[in-house]
């Protein structure tokens, strides 16, 4: 099945030149409008946008400052690029020697490596380490597979520091009980997961279990900015494990550590402009925000960091980034960072309206409201993915993902699939709903399959709590199908022969599948009785064909699996197994006169004769 997915684009406006009072030596640079100075802004006044302080600013004697302090909205490109053009402009008249808008001559090489770690260079290629010896030659491509790909959306690393710890380190296997080595460890570790989903090396047979108890101990026992690294890349590997501990739990220790720490808390900015050590901590916030929003919104529980008066700014560049060679780069890196904040900004909204709202606030609100929340949710999504279309480009290599358009794709019908799900606030159904919400889910797994096939799904926790709600929502849909022919069932063997990647640690993922794999024996043997006669549909003018009880009984049961099976994956108070309209008049509507007994017991003994040669005995005890 084919699907074509839409591409936004936005419109930009020429920027107005004859309004905008410049002064004949210091003007904004390159064809980018610039941002209004902050003190402009706050004052919501026409700004001049002069360098290198505005008129009014001048006027008034105070200090004008054109960095910003936004609170949590992602700023557009054009402003990024502004204010990038900016401090270009700045460091080539300001700082001697700089590398900006020039070329850099031979003899500065060995000097641009210093300012590149310094500034926490991307992107070193992985084939340069091919001549070292091979553990050698193993572990800096365990480190740049890191930097290349899980640092784009956690850019809280400082690479110098690391590479310092690395050359210091003959083994980067062992764990002494100190902050740098566990760092190493854990980036080295998270690093070769990646290169493994993408099949650069081949995964080891060896079963390698980190000392989670010896860092945990640690990090506990030495609260620090350095426990709150470690606690994060901790959490982030213990997504790939499945015999970790439960990254809810590690994520609950992290957000209170990164709270005692001061690190939700806005620092004051000399000058408008945060030291290097501000946006370090910055982006270390900014990281913890990511990975707990979307671990929340996976397992379908409240968020553990709280903040409900964010101040912080987003991550930034610094002048020493932008001095340096890479200073493109991590210009691109960054606004991969944003787009990545704003797609957990939108998950935590989205789960906060539609699947934790209170039913009593639920039935508070009148349709209309109903209709306007989502309304906006999915105009702020349609944004989103509109915003993703300018900073996705083609990657020759599989490793890195967060910029593709199918992982763009994939997270888009999410999300759509998150604000239409069948929740008490999605209540009752709009005709057509179930239609919509059986094609939004067909798109997810659609593009979740093709990322598995391109070799970037991350086979972990994250993706495995996502396909329960999604094999939840088929069976939903199933159950109040009104053709003989069910729509998803292909999306179903996608969904299987994704659940059945996984390694064979994730015993859960193989329950699921195996779960999925009676759900498409079921399907099977409805639609070849549908096609037989020899099981009677009721048809309406309105409704077409509902299926029968015998069915619906199947479905009720598969159900049943299904939400158990999440409970031990997401816990039991995960909000998605909350589904409403399962005993919509829909699912039940079939004939009591022809759904027969003996119809029945013909229908169990096909779905059983069918599922044997694939799965062994199947239990149907519960009819």
């Amino acid at each position: 099945m084919e699907y074509h997915t839409q591409r936004y684009r936005l419109s930009k406006s020429s920027p107005d030149r004859d309004v905008v009072v410049r002064q004949p030596d210091h003007r904004w640079p390159y064809a980018y409008s610039p941002p209004a100075c902050n003190r402009c802004r706050q004052h919501k006044k026409k700004c001049s946008k002069t360098l290198p302080s505005c008129k009014l600013c001048a006027d008034a004697g105070r200090k004008c400052s054109y960095f910003t302090s936004e609170r949590i909205a992602v700023s557009s490109p054009e402003v990024l690029h502004a204010r990038i053009q900016w401090l270009t402009q700045y460091i080539e008249e300001n700082i001697p020697g700089s590398t900006a808008g020039r070329s850099m001559p031979s003899n500065e090489k060995e000097a641009s490596q210093a300012v590149d770690e310094s500034a926490g260079g991307i992107d070193s290629p992985i084939d340069s380490v091919q001549d070292q010896p091979d553990n050698q030659a193993e572990s800096l491509a365990c480190l740049d597979a890191y930097f290349h790909h899980v640092h784009r959306a956690y850019p809280f690393v400082d690479r110098a520091r690391i590479m310092r710890v690395q050359r210091a380190n003959v083994n980067v296997g062992l764990v002494e009980n100190d902050a740098d080595s566990m760092m190493l460890y854990l980036i080295h570790a998270i690093g070769r997961t990646t290169l493994e989903r993408s099949g650069k090396i081949s995964p080891r047979t060896e079963k390698v279990e980190p000392p989670y108890p010896i860092i945990l101990q640690f990090c506990m026992q030495n609260e620090s900015v350095d426990s709150v690294q470690i606690l994060l890349l901790l959490t982030l590997y213990s997504l790939f494990d499945p015999s970790g501990p439960p990254p809810w739990t590690t994520v609950g220790i992290l957000t209170r550590q990164a709270m005692s720490q001061g690190l939700t808390i806005q620092h004051p900015m000399n000058g408008g402009q945060a030291s290097a050590s501000d946006e370090l901590s910055h982006r270390l916030f900014w990281s913890i925000y990511v990975l707990d929003r979307m671990v929340a919104s996976s397992v379908g529980q409240p968020p553990g960091l709280f903040v409900p008066d964010l101040h912080v700014p987003l991550p930034a560049v610094t002048v020493t980034e932008f001095a340096s060679a890479q200073r493109a780069e991590i210009s691109s890196m960054l606004l991969v960072t944003r787009h990545v904040i704003q797609l957990r900004r939108l998950e935590s909204e989205i789960t906060d309206a539609i699947l934790l709202r209170p039913r009593v606030k639920v039935r508070s609100l009148t349709p209309s409201d109903r209709t306007a929340i989502v309304s906006e949710l999915h105009y702020a999504v349609d944004n989103w993915y509109s915003d993703g279309c300018l900073i996705s480009r083609p990657e020759a290599s599989n490793v890195r993902i967060h910029d593709t358009m199918a992982w763009l794709n994939a997270r888009y019908y999410q999300l759509l699939m998150l604000i239409y799900y069948p929740t008490p606030f999605n209540q009752p159904p709009r005709p057509g709903s179930h239609e919509h919400l059986l094609n939004l889910v067909q798109k997810y797994i659609h593009y979740s399959h093709v990322l598995l096939e391109l070799g970037q799904l991350p086979l972990n926790y994250i993706t495995l709590t996502r396909f329960v709600p999604a094999c939840l929502v088929l069976l939903y849909c199933f159950g109040h199908t009104t053709t003989r022919i069910f729509p998803g069932k292909q999306e179903i063997q996608s969904c299987i022969a994704t659940l059945q990647s996984f390694s064979s640690g994730w015993e859960h993922a193989r329950s699921l599948a195996q779960i999925m794999t009676d759900f498409s024996s079921v399907v099977s043997v409805y639609e070849s009785q549908a096609a037989n006669s020899l099981v009677t549909l009721q048809a309406t003018p309105a409704m077409g064909h509902a299926i029968s009880p015998s069915f619906h009984q199947r479905v009720v049961s598969l159900r049943a699996q299904v939400i158990e099976v999440g409970a031990r994956i997401m816990g039991k108070a995960n909000c998605y197994q909350f589904i409403e309209g399962w005993d919509a008049e829909t699912i039940g509507s079939g004939s009591p006169a022809d759904s027969s007994s003996s119809a029945d017991a013909a229908v169990t003994r096909d779905i059983a004769a069918l599922s044997s040669p694939l799965t062994g005995e199947i239990g149907w005890d519960f009819l």
